[in-house]
């Protein structure tokens, strides 16, 4: 049966009887004396139908040669227009500019590593005088990041290992006599000796170039990649060493001895075992410090005593410290006074008398940030957790945040501390399951007498009175009328409270009180968020 389109078609021509164009569309059969007529008309249509087909096929040509016509004259338009682009008279120097802002960009948005993707590589694929420019500019090659693969995801891994090590040494030489920034990796796979011979090789000729320095390798490799220490760094500002074993590894990382930094400012070592005893380091040029025991709960990690380091380190600004089990016997313990520390961060994985006698000693006259994270660790718990809170009211005076995370104190020795600290803008205080059912939010609400005075000597009787930040986890035992009280006077209290986060703990068999919980929360502190609270509450 024929399409309906084609019945208009065909009936357009007068050459079809009635009696044939009617039976278009339809099943029926043509009348025997028609039949002779409908081979005569499907002749000549087939016929007609190859001149209008050789039509369409040069009227096609045709416009294919006019739109490449088109496209050719589109083309010297472009070519013309870009003879006059101003980038095309843009000074050489004003280029570099832009080179280099285009390399920090990158940079900045964590695109530090190799990607044709990203400048500088991107940029030297434009054109060849752009090529010739980025390759002729020493500060678009100073920053170099890279993860060496893995042999499980590369079969062909040391023929990659050796054309990528040879890619470091091309990307140092292009950055000439400019001080470089390498950043090393590797996951838990060690390198076999070839490689590593030749990457320390690179490391070491670079020595006396490099800035900052980054190495995070299995422990036997980092090992093999130290001999850069042996000679100058006048330039070496930052200096990362980190294992990255997964299980802890029978090597441990050599002392480190610098003869030779006098530009050395920020260190980092992070190892599952870190005694520090023989290590020879110029302490005293020092800000910032990080000396980490990496976690694992199969083993347990280990750290020699900090003190007679940090007692050599009168500069530092910033100090994060990893405390495992103690190595080595402390006979003596040594006071220290740090007068420029403003940020101190510990993390802790098992506790020992040793944390006691360390915060005892250790005295900060100027830290303004302080950051306590306990790891839950299946080792003995004989360590009294309000030690670390006598060091923060030894600095009451300066101190302007704290976090407490998985630190359980009872809240007399929690009060008296936070009592002390006047000017603490920000308290994060996140304890264990045992120690939720505190009393901190009865602590911090300021009274009404004092809200609606103003009176000078009763906020000096307010705990925390510069508090603007506050997040806390409890139970879903305290009551919502005393949350919502506490934010209140807290909003009312100058300076206001500006950000809130609680945390509820709900146990399985209460998830429905605790939902209904979150829900009056929020609708009684709408009113709060809508003036400029930031608020979260999660269980």
């Amino acid at each position: 049966m024929l399409p309906s389109s084609s019945t208009e078609l065909v009936s357009s021509y007068a050459l079809i009887p009635p009696s044939i164009s009617s039976l278009f569309g339809k099943n029926q059969v043509s009348a025997s004396e028609d039949e002779q007529r409908v081979h005569d008309i499907l002749r000549e249509c087939k016929s007609e139908l190859g001149g209008v087909t050789d039509e369409l096929c040069r009227a096609r040509a045709e416009v294919e040669r006019i739109e490449e016509r088109l496209g050719q004259i589109k083309g010297v338009i472009s070519e013309l227009e870009g003879l006059l682009h101003p980038i095309r008279r843009m000074p050489t120097d004003v280029m570099a500019k832009i080179f280099e802002q285009s390399v920090r960009d990158s940079e900045s948005q964590g695109h530090s590593r190799i990607d044709i993707k990203q400048a500088p590589l991107s940029l030297s694929q434009v054109c060849r005088s752009w090529r010739k420019l980025v390759f002729a500019l020493p500060c678009l090659w100073k920053r170099f990041e890279i993860a060496f693969p893995t042999s499980s995801t590369s079969p062909n891994w040391y023929r990659l290992m050796q054309s990528q090590i040879m890619f470091i040494r091309l990307w140092i030489s292009r950055s000439q006599s400019v001080p470089v920034s390498l950043s090393l990796s590797l996951c838990d796979y060690v390198i076999t000796s070839p490689s590593l011979v030749l990457l320390d090789l690179e490391i070491m000729r670079a020595g006396p170039r490099i800035r900052e320095l980054s190495l995070q390798f299995p422990t036997p490799s980092l090992c093999r990649l130290l001999s850069f220490i042996q000679g100058p760094l006048e330039s070496l500002e930052y200096l990362n060493l980190q294992t990255t074993d997964t299980l802890q590894s029978s090597d441990s990382i050599p002392p480190i001895v610098l003869p030779s930094a006098p530009s050395l400012k920020k260190l980092n070592i992070s190892s599952f075992e870190l005694d520090m005893r023989r290590h020879q380091v110029p302490w005293v040029q020092l800000t910032e410090l990080s000396l980490q025991c990496r976690f694992n709960t199969l083993h347990s990690q280990g750290n020699s005593d900090y003190l007679p380091i940090l007692v050599q380190c009168p500069n530092l600004r910033t100090c994060s410290l990893g405390f495992g089990r103690v190595i080595g016997d402390i006979d003596t313990v040594t006071s220290v006074t740090l007068p420029h520390l403003s940020t101190l961060k510990v993390l802790i994985y098992t506790k020992t008398p040793y944390l006691k006698l360390f915060f005892d000693a250790l005295h900060l006259p100027k830290l303004r940030s302080a950051k306590i994270n306990y790891v839950e660790f299946p080792l003995a718990a004989d360590f009294n957790e309000t030690d670390c809170l006598w060091m923060l009211s030894r600095a009451a005076e300066t101190v302007e945040s704290v976090s407490l995370y998985h630190v359980d104190v009872p809240d007399f020795e929690l009060s008296s501390c936070l009592s002390q600290l006047s000017h603490l803008k920000s308290l994060r205080f996140r304890p264990n399951l045992p120690g939720l059912h505190h009393d901190l939010v009865a602590m911090l609400t300021v009274p009404s007498s004092v809200t609606r005075r103003g009176d000078r000597t009763l906020r000096q009787r307010t705990m925390c009175p510069s508090l603007e930040s506050l997040d806390v986890r409890c139970s879903i035992d305290v009551p919502v009328d005393a949350i919502v009280a506490m934010v209140d006077s807290r909003r009312q209290f100058e300076p206001q409270l500006r950000s809130f986060s609680l945390g509820l703990v709900v146990p399985t068999f209460e998830r429905d009180r605790g939902d209904e919980m979150i829900r009056m929360l929020e609708a009684r502190l709408s009113s709060h968020v809508d003036e400029g609270l930031e608020l979260t509450i999660e269980s």
